[in-house]
């Protein structure tokens, strides 16, 4: 299982040499190879993280690859992608790579970045100014979308959530504090660089017991990579903490990254609403999801209705955190082969959140 060492954790003082990325450097960094190896010449290291991925070779592997991949997206870009794809290399390259101190922070390093990569092309949702730019969408979509029951643990309160919904009556949809269309846009730096050295904010573990792939009856946990767009949401303090809340939304997942058994793929790993506690990121709190990461949310990820074949990427999604009844919930109305699937949960505690779960299908009971 893939998890960020807590021996790993370095402090803010001791920040490491930065690598030079000039345009002609970085050309030279990524001129891709067709040997399994690194895609500079390691005999011309000068950083301790040139040094780290010359010295091992799966990191070798891995930035040879990545080099391949971003060749590949440069060759497909125009003008003005070209520009964004060397701009996200850049702030990847200073940002995320080179803050790495192990083996582990450089392997979600590259994996993630190869999941940018390898999707950079795929159809995003798009970003609204302001989520209530999207509310006269979602009362379209609930006014004509066949929407029948599925589970209500509260059937009165999810007939009047439902209606009102429907009508944006006494309905807010919250904005994020920060929502990006890539992991490197530097409006996530103030949050990232709290957790430099902890496993970023868009990885997910999925496991599952795998005989075929090894010829013992084990747990395999694979890595998926979120993708954009990005939302982080700050929400008011809940419980006895005082803490403020940080959610942080995927729309889709891609992986996994660390099989040798399985190629990644769209859809292969879990995405949607996922509790950051940015504060512990690099303390024993963490649960192996990432830098102190929980599923806040059991409906809220995409990958609860298809496998990664019939996720319809053209289609519109229109997820979010609304606040109702001075309650915040998760809105999940997704999109899947043509149909939509609505849930509704509180970001309280599991116990609240079962209290008050409710969710419909396109397809009656």
């Amino acid at each position: 299982m893939l998890r960020c060492d807590r021996d790993d954790a370095m402090s803010k003082g001791d920040a490491m040499k930065k690598t030079v990325i000039a345009g002609a450097f970085l050309f030279l960094y990524f001129t891709a190879a067709s040997a399994p190896a690194a895609s500079f010449d390691c005999a011309k290291a000068q950083s301790k993280v040139e040094q780290l991925v010359c010295d091992n070779p799966k990191l070798s592997e891995l930035d040879g690859k990545l080099g391949q991949d971003y060749q590949a997206v440069l060759s497909k870009a125009n003008a003005e992608q070209k520009q964004r794809v060397v701009a996200e290399q850049k702030h990847w390259l200073q940002h995320t790579r080179d803050v790495c101190e192990t083996e582990t922070c450089l392997k979600h390093a590259y994996w993630s970045r190869q999941a940018a990569l390898q999707t950079w092309f795929e159809p995003r949702s798009p970003l609204y100014k302001h989520e209530s730019d999207k509310a006269e969408a979602i009362k379209q979509v609930l006014a004509t979308a066949p929407l029948y029951k599925l589970t209500h643990s509260d059937p009165k309160f999810c007939g009047q959530v439902f209606d009102d919904l429907k009508q944006m009556k006494g309905i807010r949809l919250v904005d994020p504090v920060v929502q990006v269309q890539s992991y490197e846009d530097p409006a996530l730096d103030p949050w990232k660089k709290q957790c430099q050295t902890a496993p970023p904010f868009n990885v997910r573990l999925f496991c599952g017991r795998n005989i075929e792939a090894t010829g013992a009856d084990v747990e395999i946990c694979h890595a998926g990579y979120g993708l954009p767009p990005f939302k982080l949401y700050e929400l008011p303090p809940a419980g006895a903490s005082g803490e403020k809340r940080h959610i942080f939304y995927a729309d889709d997942a891609y992986g996994p990254m660390n099989s040798d058994h399985r190629k990644p793929e769209l859809g292969g790993g879990p995405a949607g609403f996922w509790q950051v506690h940015i504060s512990k990121c690099l303390s024993a709190a963490g649960n192996g999801w990432g830098p102190g990461q929980e599923e806040v949310s059991s409906w809220a990820r995409m990958g609860v209705f298809a496998d990664a074949g019939q996720v319809e990427r053209n289609s519109k999604d229109y997820n979010s955190i609304f606040e109702y009844k001075n309650q915040y919930y998760f809105l999940v109305l997704h999109a899947n082969r043509g149909s939509y699937w609505l849930f509704i949960e509180p970001t309280e505690q599991p116990t609240e959140r079962r209290k008050f779960t409710c969710s419909w299908s396109p397809v009656k009971s």
